[in-house]
């Protein structure tokens, strides 16, 4: 006998969908869980196989005729379950009935209803006064009512009066409501009709109509509209439009109303294909009211494989004038921008070398209060061809051959600045001897630089630069057993000393077009160069010393305690600077240090110094710590300082204030300046079943201006968010911000 039940788990996440799709008409497809007693549901417009068993008070029928059963029946297959007071089946009719208490079970969800009908070969049929739950694919409970459920054909569904929400049954603090609901698996398509949503009995969202897709395909349509509010804009109402191309095509047109300042007109392409991707994005304020006049951003990004080996790069950017960031943005990667990097790339994979070829450009944005020169404003690279490989074994096993090369043309238009080609090549072998103890590296180079100058500054020469280059690294592990309060630990030494000599040759008539002093840092006093770029190439006669010594938890090998000292120490006086740059008049750098320590289980402190010890200073320091109980209580503090130019504090937390209460915050100061750089204020709420959290940000926008900004969110769990997005901004100024609504849960998921 064929099962009388329909495959009624595509029903319980429908609802699901459409409630997905007033956000961005193409929600995912929330599956249900599947539950370990019954087994997947069938294929799409297919019936299911296998034997079907009832278990009844009376059971009584005709043979080829009816069977009809009564009291506590049970009526299952490998897949589906029905339950009812009473079932008949008249097998001329190919019609089954259940009515009284019915209730149907299948994949971790279940459906209830006062009664059922349904022919099994057309699956012609309904169920009436419907009630469901199921656990949905992030984790909520989802439960509604309908009606009426009509099944229109294999897998084809009508709902009528349907409603979906992932709140307590007796705590329906928001649900969605759907007058008329068509769902047709075969063909994927979904339409709902009179759809609103009621958020503690008032109604906050309401669409006459939608259609959307019934599986992971896009759909065209109106995205959630936002809102937000800022000093330097006003109110502001965005309505995004989404329209899906092809499958491979996508574009995101979205109107931003701001009351200060205008109506401003934004859109985003995206293609994908096989060999190639890419976006483009372009934003355009006709008339600024406040600033009066027109403003635009337009940017590309497109990446393309031409085949195995060649592939390329396209960036660019344009934005109208100086403050259009700090004006219209809230993002502090944005508001510091002072140089658009503009470049497009070609690069050749050749296995153990590769090449690239490089036009660069920027546009630089010029902060009313800083007042630039053309020293400031960086070269154009027009272009810069760079060449480099590795080879293993070319002088026997162990040996390592190594090349880099970089060819640019430097253009700066408009200047008095030198202009021209530079040419640099930096073959280099090692032979690295390795040990279980020990590394012991020598190694030999060459640097010869050659520059071509067009038309050239005071002072500056077209020349050839050649030096070599040798150098021995090497370095130790040792180890030993040791306690500590009574916990068995290994304590590692780890020494390692490195000496580096190049001559000096004079550089001082050759320009420098992108070179500056690096930071000293513990990885740059093991580097060949302390300039940046290769306009200048150190004399060096110099030594570094450094050890490093961890304790790490016997059993588990975690990392309790690590810490490092380093010193480089100048065996001869120093010869090449930048313009300007005084000579070193010490024969040691600053002395660097660096320890983390994993305290407990909820602390861990790190912190970094340079001293020099000749002035009895402080060079630059850091110190930072977290206080860490589990996601969603934390404390976060940072100290930097650099001597006469940083000095600065940075707090932030995520921590209960009270039952469903979260409290968050981040103070970024600056002590050198007497000025806030950032500071956020905000909570969380979370009711279960939704969470509203508002944010209030201070930003500074550059040297003299700050903006203001508040974010005010309601996230209905398993259904959609509305107004202004706070969470990128908490997840980049609270390390360890984790969602509340994302915090471990009590689980009330039901058992089936």
């Amino acid at each position: 006998m064929p099962p009388v039940v329909p495959p009624f788990p595509r029903l319980l996440f429908s609802l699901c969908l459409a409630a997905a799709s007033l956000e961005a008409f193409a929600g995912d497809v929330v599956p249900l869980k599947t539950s370990p007693m019954l087994s997947p549901a069938a294929p799409k417009g297919q019936q299911l196989r296998g034997p079907t068993h009832i278990e009844a008070d009376r059971l009584h029928g005709v043979h080829d005729s009816f069977f009809e059963a009564e009291g506590k029946v049970v009526m299952r297959n490998l897949r589906e379950q029905v339950e009812a007071d009473w079932i008949r089946y008249d097998q001329a009719g190919d019609e089954a009935r259940a009515r009284g208490g019915v209730v149907f079970t299948q994949e971790g969800g279940r459906l209830r209803g006062t009664e059922l009908k349904l022919k099994l070969t057309s699956r012609m049929g309904e169920m009436k006064e419907v009630t469901y739950d199921f656990q949905a694919k992030a984790g909520e409970l989802v439960r509604g009512e309908a009606k009426t459920i009509t099944l229109q054909g294999p897998d084809r569904y009508l709902m009528d009066n349907a409603t979906y929400s992932t709140c307590p049954a007796d705590e329906q603090d928001w649900v969605l409501k759907v007058d008329e609901l068509k769902l047709d698996y075969i063909g994927n398509i979904g339409s709902a009709r009179q759809v609103h949503v009621e958020y503690l009995n008032v109604p906050i969202l309401y669409v006459p109509w939608l259609d959307f897709s019934l599986d992971n395909s896009r759909k065209s349509g109106l995205l959630t509209p936002t809102y937000g509010a800022t000093t330097d804009r006003g109110l502001e109402f965005i309505f995004p439009w989404y329209w899906n191309i092809a499958p491979n095509r996508d574009a995101t047109i979205t109107p931003r109303l701001m009351t200060r300042r205008g109506l401003q007109l934004g859109g985003e392409f995206r293609y994908l294909e096989p060999d190639y991707s890419g976006d483009i994005n372009v934003e355009v304020l006709p008339d600024d009211r406040l600033a009066n006049r027109s403003r635009y951003r337009g940017q590309i990004h497109h990446r393309q494989n031409f085949d195995a080996r060649w592939s390329g790069n396209l960036n660019y950017e344009r934005v109208s004038d100086n403050t259009y960031f700090t004006d219209l943005s809230s993002v502090v990667s944005q508001t510091s921008l002072m140089n658009i990097p503009r470049e497009a790339t070609l690069s050749y994979d050749g296995g153990w070398w590769r090449g690239t070829g490089r036009l660069q450009g920027y546009q630089t944005l010029q902060d009313p209060a800083i007042i630039l020169t053309d020293k400031d404003i960086p070269y154009r690279r027009l272009p810069q061809l760079t060449l480099s490989g590795s080879r293993e074994g070319v002088l026997g096993m162990a040996s390592s051959l190594d090349f880099a090369g970089e060819y640019v043309n430097f253009a700066h238009p408009g200047t008095t600045l030198s202009e021209g080609g530079r040419l640099h090549l930096n073959p280099s072998i090692s032979v690295p001897i390795n040990t279980p103890y020990s590394v012991f590296t020598p190694k030999l180079g060459w640097f010869l630089t050659r520059y071509d100058l067009d038309n050239i500054a005071p002072g500056d020469a077209s020349q050839t630069r050649s030096l070599p280059m040798f150098s021995l690294d090497t370095s130790l592990f040792l180890e030993r057993d040791t306690t500590w309060n009574g916990q068995a630990f290994i304590q590692t030494l780890e020494p390692r000393a490195y000496y580096l000599y190049i001559p000096n040759r004079q550089q001082g008539s050759i320009p420098v077009f992108d070179s500056g002093v690096s930071d000293l840092s513990l990885d740059q006093m093991f580097s060949e160069n302390q300039f940046t770029s290769v306009d200048r190439i150190n004399d060096a006669n110099q030594l570094t010393l450094a050890f490093t010594s961890r304790y790490l938890e016997q059993g588990t090998g975690a990392e309790r305690l690590q810490f490092t000292l380093g010193q480089r120490y100048y065996l001869a006086d120093q010869r090449v600077t930048l313009p300007g740059a005084p000579i070193r008049s010490r024969n040691t750098t600053d002395l660097i240090g660096h320890v983390a320590t994993q305290v407990n289980s909820k602390l861990r402190l790190t912190g970094g110094i340079q001293y020099n010890a000749d002035t009895s200073q402080i060079s630059r320091g850091n110190l930072g710590g977290t206080w860490r109980e589990g996601p969603g209580r934390l404390f976060n503090v940072d100290y930097r300082y650099t001597q006469d130019s940083l000095n600065q504090i940075d707090l932030s937390a995520q921590w209960p204030l009270a039952r469903k209460w979260h409290g968050l915050g981040r103070v970024n100061y600056s002590i050198e300046e007497s000025r806030m750089v950032e500071a956020l204020a905000g909570f969380e709420y979370n009711a279960g079943c939704w969470s509203l959290r508002g944010v209030m940000q201070r930003l500074a926008t550059s040297q003299s201006t700050n903006t203001n900004a508040f974010f005010l969110q309601l996230e209905l769990h398993g259904l959609t968010k509305l107004g202004p997005n706070p969470l990128d901004i908490l997840k980049r100024s609270i390390t360890g911000y984790v969602p509340n609504n994302q915090l471990a849960q009590p689980d009330t998921s039901p058992s089936y």
